[in-house]
């Protein structure tokens, strides 16, 4: 009776018991395990070393001993398969040519854990709803921030275009009657008014396109029409620096589904950057080129160049590098930001390609198949 009950315990523990139940040889190899050991332990376990299967914080664990300490209980922590340790309390008890390790769950230690799991996911969920209303405070803040611009920006139109009409009244009607010096006065006047009349468009520009009210018209064009209407100011630009522009996107008449004038804000403010930041005597390239997925928009300088720590804010609103423009031009460095969410609402990516001291070149990928698409979807 007492071997059948002996053997049964034995099954028991082998087969269902949830505790860990190693076999170890005279080494204190692992020969055998049981079913709980063999879904908590490393594959592999059995031919391990005991020593191989503990966490010994100490490095100075003499398992030799350890094992000899009959009846006693240890606190171990095993390695599992999971990755994470867990602590057991062993027992050690002799077997014929071996010893038999069973080793049961810290139970107190497993209840610690799951107190600290929960006030970790109670501190957590107290961090989510402050980020949460934190976020909806700045998304206010940022709506007002917005409405602030589109509001001073328009305001600000009026008395500035007031001023733009009457100076320009005043050098053309005035004629020989202003002395140079009189005139070197009002044409500055004209000119700081033109750069304010800049800004005040890009603030709303950055004002309508973060409330997301950009709207794009898609209507099929080709590059000789977008380029070509824009052609006559780049070169203004150009010859005013005695800059070399030179353009190779005008025989190119495959149509593509753009919002042709916000895409041309795009490459205006793309070759204006090259011209002011190129000395004369210096080239700007712009060019076109299909591939078999989109349109792709270059435009080059043999400026200063931009370092490659400073890229990734040339795109950001107010980001701007550390190099200067060649006549010190003023910009707010809103002009990149927003080219790059213009290229973004086509479906397609603006970046820049650059090594210091030899130019940058700025590249517009607008993807065709989903430019047809959203025309599409326009349409139905």
């Amino acid at each position: 009776m007492q071997a059948d009950a002996a053997e049964a315990a034995l099954a028991y523990v082998m087969e269902t018991a949830p505790v860990l139940a190693l076999t170890l040889d005279a080494q204190l190899h692992v020969v055998a395990v049981n079913e709980m050991a063999r879904s908590v332990l490393p594959e592999g376990t059995e031919g391990s070393l005991l020593a191989e299967l503990v966490v010994d914080f100490s490095n100075s664990m003499d398992f030799t001993w350890l094992t000899a300490q009959r009846g006693s209980s240890h606190r171990l922590t095993i390695k599992t398969a999971s990755g994470l340790p867990e602590t057991y309390h062993f027992r050690f008890f002799p077997l014929a040519g071996g010893t038999l390790a069973l080793g049961g769950m810290d139970f107190q230690e497993q209840a610690l854990m799951h107190s600290e799991v929960l006030g970790l996911n109670r501190e957590l969920n107290n961090l989510a709803r402050s980020l949460h209303q934190a976020n909806a405070e700045l998304l206010e803040l940022n709506q007002l921030k917005n409405q602030f611009l589109g509001m001073a920006a328009h305001d600000l139109r009026n008395p500035l275009g007031i001023i733009m009409i009457y100076d320009g009244f005043v050098l053309d009607g005035a004629g020989d009657t202003l002395s140079a010096e009189h005139r070197c006065y009002l044409e500055k006047i004209q000119t700081a008014a033109r750069r304010m009349q800049q800004i005040i468009d890009d603030f709303l520009d950055v004002s309508m396109i973060e409330s997301g009210n950009l709207r794009l018209e898609l209507v099929p064009a080709s590059v000789v029409e977008i380029v070509g209407d824009i052609l006559p100011i780049c070169q203004l630009a150009a010859e005013k620096k005695k800059v070399a522009l030179l353009v190779d996107a005008t025989n190119d008449r495959r149509r593509l589904p753009v919002d042709a004038p916000k895409l041309q804000q795009v490459l205006l403010n793309l070759v204006r950057n090259a011209v002011e930041y190129s000395l004369a005597g210096q080239r700007v390239w712009l060019s076109s080129q299909w591939d078999d997925r989109s349109l792709v928009f270059a435009v080059r300088d043999e400026g200063p160049g931009i370092a490659q720590e400073e890229q990734g804010r040339l795109f950001a609103a107010f980001g701007r590098a550390n190099t200067r423009k060649t006549a010190k031009e003023r910009s707010v460095g809103l002009g990149l930001a927003i080219a790059q969410k213009i290229v973004k609402a086509h479906g397609g990516r603006l970046w820049v390609e650059s090594t210091p001291g030899a130019g940058a070149a700025f590249f517009a990928a607008l993807p065709s198949k989903k430019l047809d698409e959203m025309l599409e979807g326009k349409c139905q």
